[in-house]
């Protein structure tokens, strides 16, 4: 729980323009493991990497919460 970095897979769409030591804030440690790697967009770090955030065509999840990470999240 709390700000942790994400590191984005490539620095196109979601992560575009993405400033260097951008944090993301997240509420809770849970998470899960998509089926299809090439969905995954970025990696976290808590205990062991993660997917924090996935795309399968245009819909998005990310595991962090983009309302309270919005100083850095979604700057495209």
């Amino acid at each position: 729980m709390g700000w942790n970095d994400v590191a984005p897979r490539d620095s196109q769409g979601l992560f575009k323009n993405l400033e260097t030591g951008a944090r993301f804030y997240f509420l809770h440690s849970y998470y899960f493991v998509p089926r299809d790697p090439d969905h995954v967009l970025s990696v976290t770090d808590y205990n062991g990497p993660y997917a924090s955030t996935v795309r399968a065509g245009n819909v998005y999840g990310v595991q962090f919460h983009p309302e309270k990470s919005h100083q850095w999240a979604f700057n495209s």
